[in-house]
């Protein structure tokens, strides 16, 4: 069993429901979840959905592309994830950012990571897609960090006065990439498999600050082996199981 307050439920409750879907992230809470993350990309009409992929084949099981639809036709679409959960959720469609919100007014408890994606940022800009973020999201602004691969985006959510921004690593040396010390983040993302077997954690200077959340952890034994290394946080599809709710 690991610490609710350890663990981040990746695109809400995954491994059951499909992911990024009002569905998925209530399911994780439910599950005991205090942390969710989920993914942001825009329409045609530069509007937010909460979604991870810039066609809907894999989620939604049409090959339309996000960009060249308005968010009116793909809050319409089903995001059901066929070839991995059948038709059981078919049902189930696309949200909009929106919803978040009220997610989150329902569960004050709860943080919310809402990974602005790059290829939304090169679809509309950063200036629009960080200001059209931060106005829906104002009402629950305290349980939200603002993140992204992009490192300019998260200096920017910084600079606007977000009160919590988050980066993640395209590599384990950019810890000390100069745009991370701009962006002086609450928490920095990375994947789990580039962190060296000794990392000693305790004397990177982007850290003191700043929690490390590791990405994509499956298991109890894994999470386990990445906290004693020092990472504060694990990023799981698998929130109930990781919880010890369930065995694995």
């Amino acid at each position: 069993m690991i610490d609710p307050s350890k663990l981040v439920a990746h695109r809400g409750y995954q491994a059951k429901y499909p992911e990024n879907t009002r569905l998925s992230l209530t399911k994780a809470i439910e599950a005991g979840a205090l942390f969710i993350e989920l993914d942001v990309q825009f329409s045609a009409d530069q509007l937010p959905i909460i979604y991870h992929d810039t066609d809907l084949q894999r989620v939604s099981g049409t090959p339309t592309n996000v960009f060249a639809t308005s968010r009116q036709e793909l809050m319409t679409c089903p995001a059901y994830e066929p070839e991995r959960l059948g038709d059981k959720f078919i049902d189930e469609k696309i949200s909009p950012l929106e919803y978040l919100v009220d997610i989150l007014q329902a569960n004050p408890q709860v943080i919310a990571f809402v990974e602005l994606k790059e290829e939304s940022i090169d679809h509309c800009g950063r200036e629009l897609i960080t200001a059209k973020v931060q106005e829906i999201l104002k009402p629950v602004a305290a349980q939200c960090v603002i993140m992204s691969f992009d490192y300019e985006l998260a200096i920017q959510a910084r600079d606007s006065g977000w009160p919590m921004v988050g980066v993640v690593l395209k590599n384990w040396e950019d810890l000390s990439h100069p745009d991370i010390n701009l962006a002086q983040p609450d928490y920095i993302y990375t994947n789990y498999k580039i962190i060296p077997e000794t990392p000693e954690l305790g004397s990177i200077e982007a850290l003191v600050s700043a929690k490390l959340v590791a990405y994509e952890t499956d298991s109890a034994e894994l999470g386990q082996r990445l906290l004693d290394l020092g990472v504060d946080m694990l990023e799981t599809f698998e929130i109930e199981t990781l919880i010890g709710l369930q065995s694995s």
